[in-house]
């Protein structure tokens, strides 16, 4: 086979180098004219020798390579372009695959880590799209190895979530396609290649980052430890040496995520022991941001796991006693932009973590009690240390909607709570500058008169005065908000709606009647 000359890779380098250093963070495309499909093989092995390449010389490669394969169409068919189709395939992951710049800093490490500038981010994201517009030309070569195939498709899971700084829409949208298209091809072939590729993924990729820090609450099947061993549970910080996923290799959360969406029951049960540790020990880490990703680990986990599996492992109380201590994560000890998605975050899992644990009739006395456990603990005592916060209070009462109406006429026991609150916050002198907060009320209050309707006319006198007070000060407003027009229609809806829930009620007739004669702007609101 003739061998391609220096000056057809020289002449692909070149291009790619000042295509790359017009700055441009968009796919960059060069014009390249390989003379003949047999000198891809010589090609790759000249674009792969490393070499301690830097990172703008692993994106030139990645450019000229994507560029040859624009250009020209590949014959998979010949044994030697097909050999070199996967080593090119094989090289391109471990490119790409890299997170370490993104990894957060240990404490008291040797050196700083420096923050990333813009223009680097932009150029580091630009290689990574690269790199999978490389491996989307050979998508339909069929892979060397289960090997192979476990890391390629560890490599595009790394990217399957836009929230992380080293994705952009391009590479999400392209790890998505490709991901798609090979794990279709894979159950088609034989499903129970897909079963042989999750477990290579947990026991290669996610067990070996994660070994060094399990949690001491758990035994090494995945269950609850009767006695656990004395410590800490999961390893702080300054050991930072037991966490490389955190401090070396980040991008294994999100790998480890797309693991977790891609689960059934059956899966699920199989490789137990091998899902819990790891998802623990995110769960329980000291990071915050790592906590609400933990919940969000764990929400994607619920949808499939049996309440039946939770019971028998015991890990329905492990993961409520870990979530929660996080409710009462609230300012000031908790910087309020930290505590915010956090709770957001662990009310959403705890109360799905809840509703899955007892979802039969047998076991509806545990889930009201569970449920106002997370009441009285979270909501209350949350709203007593941090209900100045507007942001927070806002927070707490769209939460305390989701408990009422998971609740349902349970929650007639919190309405002497509850109600005082939404009337205090709707009489509040300044209640019309935030909005919101009068929205949330309202959608608590729509929540009560569903679920605890019977107790309703017994608080009426507080429902009124909240309603009716906060209704009169946005009419007296000279110039409402858009926002505080829609308060106040929310507010003639609740209103018109607790004048039909008690129109047979007589007492509730006379108070009316008296309202009315007080302020006529109300007359037609309050018509019964």
């Amino acid at each position: 086979m003739p061998s391609t000359p220096a000056s057809d890779v020289e002449s692909l380098s070149e291009e790619a180098s000042q295509s790359l250093e017009r700055g441009s963070t968009h796919p960059v495309t060069i014009n390249a004219h390989p003379d003949s499909v047999q000198k891809f093989p010589d090609l790759v092995e000249r674009l792969t020798q490393t070499n301690k390449k830097s990172s703008s010389q692993l994106h030139q490669s990645l450019v000229a390579a994507e560029a040859y394969l624009s250009n020209s169409l590949l014959d998979l068919s010949n044994p030697d372009n097909r050999i070199a189709a996967n080593q090119l395939q094989d090289w391109t992951v471990g490119v790409i695959s890299s997170t370490d710049a993104f990894a957060k800093e240990a404490p008291y490490a040797a050196e700083t880590k420096p923050v990333i500038p813009p223009e680097d981010l932009a150029r580091f994201c630009s290689l990574k799209a690269t790199g999978l517009r490389l491996l989307s030309h050979l998508e339909d070569l069929q892979v060397s190895s289960s090997d192979s195939l476990a890391a390629l498709v560890a490599c595009l899971a790394t990217f399957t979530d836009l929230h992380d700084p080293w994705t952009n829409e391009d590479a999400f949208t392209l790890a998505r396609s490709l991901l798609s298209k090979h794990l279709k091809s894979l159950k088609d072939a034989a499903p129970d290649r897909f079963d042989h590729l999750i477990s290579q993924l947990l026991q290669s990729y996610v067990k070996p980052l994660f070994i060094k820090s399990k949690s001491s609450v758990l035994t090494d099947q995945g269950r609850k430890a009767i006695a656990p061993l004395p410590g800490t549970g999961v390893p702080s910080d300054f050991e930072s040496g037991s966490k490389p996923w955190k401090f070396q290799s980040p991008h294994i959360v999100t790998v480890f995520q797309w693991i977790l969406q891609q689960l059934d029951a059956g899966i699920l049960e199989k490789h137990w022991p091998l899902i819990i540790p790891p998802l623990l020990t995110i769960l329980d880490d000291v990071s915050i941001q790592l906590k609400i990703r933990g919940c969000q680990l764990l929400m994607v986990l619920l949808r499939v796991v049996p309440a039946s599996l939770l019971e028998r492992s015991g890990l329905g109380e492990v993961f409520h006693d870990t979530l929660m201590p996080y409710l009462l994560f609230l300012p000031s000890l908790t910087p309020e932009e930290d505590s915010i998605p956090l709770l957001n975050a662990t009310y959403d899992a705890v109360l799905a973590l809840t509703m899955t644990r007892y979802d039969t009739t047998e076991t509806k006395p545990q889930k009201v009690k569970t449920l106002d456990a997370i009441f009285r603990y979270g909501i209350l005592k949350g709203y007593t240390h941090a209900g100045e916060k507007v942001k927070i209070a806002e927070l707490l009462l769209m939460k305390s909607a989701d408990l009422v109406n998971a609740m349902g006429i349970y929650c007639v026991k919190h309405l002497k709570d509850l109600l005082p609150i939404i009337s205090t916050i709707l009489t509040a002198p300044f209640a019309t500058a935030y909005p919101p907060l009068l929205e949330a009320s309202l959608q608590l209050l729509r929540a009560i008169m569903v679920n605890g309707w019977p107790r309703v006319a017994f608080h009426r006198a507080e429902v009124l005065e909240g309603l009716i007070i906060c209704w009169s000060r946005i009419q007296e407003e000279d110039r409402p908000t858009t926002a505080l027009l829609t308060v106040r229609k929310q507010i003639e809806q609740v209103l018109c709606a607790v004048v039909q829930l008690l129109s047979g009620d007589r007492e509730m007739r006379e108070d009316l009647r008296l309202i009315r004669a007080c302020d006529p702007r109300l007359e037609t609101t309050l018509n019964v």
